[in-house]
């Protein structure tokens, strides 16, 4: 009975629902320093923050920056939009409304590859920079112009999608794997595979 709880658990969209929202903190973050707003940052803080993008970023960014936009707030939103593709029909089946793409099959890896290498990236870097805290390599006497709750939806909105993103790609993975070859859905061989993943995912 606890297998059976437990290979459902793991089977969960949860996860994917979980990574979707992970990152959202962090973006508003980004995007209210972006605005100019200090907040878990001093004033100093900010204006270091904007000048260094004004004059070291790339100029997409710092054209982007100029408007209140944050380039990493954008990334984290792509993210959510991953997790959500790994819970959700359109993950599997381009909607049909988009314009000549649209009612094509998603390939079975697509989501699978940046969701993998996206959660082992995010869960190393936040764990490494938990553990130079730990042992005090990074202190944060070094950065008074920043409160130490700024690591909340900072890396520990990395942490968090770090993990259920690859809990997410696993049970996406196990999903399909059931019904579909590991090459992905075949539209001549395995239309009625392909059928029964999509609706696997609603």
């Amino acid at each position: 009975m606890k297998r059976k709880s437990c290979s459902k658990s793991l089977l969960s969209k949860k996860w994917g629902y979980a990574a979707s929202v992970a990152l959202i903190p962090y973006a508003l973050l980004k995007t209210v320093w972006a605005t100019g707003v200090p907040l878990l940052v001093s004033e100093k803080g900010i204006e270091e923050l904007h000048a260094s993008m004004r004059t070291v970023a790339d100029p997409v960014s710092g054209l982007l920056y100029s408007y209140g936009i944050d380039i990493t707030a954008i990334l984290a939103i792509i993210a959510s939009l991953l997790a959500l593709a790994l819970v959700r029909p359109w993950g599997r089946m381009i909607p049909q409304g988009l314009p000549l793409v649209g009612g094509r099959k998603v390939p079975c890896w697509l989501p699978l590859i940046p969701a993998w290498l996206g959660g082992l990236l995010f869960t190393t870097i936040s764990m490494v920079t938990f553990y130079k805290i730990i042992m005090g390599s990074i202190r944060f006497s070094d950065f008074t112009d920043f409160e130490p709750w700024v690591l909340i939806p900072v890396y520990g909105g990395f942490f968090t999608w770090g993990i259920t993103i690859s809990l997410a790609a696993l049970a996406y993975q196990i999903r399909v794997s059931r019904i579909a070859p590991p090459s992905g859905c075949s539209p001549r061989k395995k239309k009625g595979a392909c059928k029964n993943v999509q609706n696997d995912n609603e």
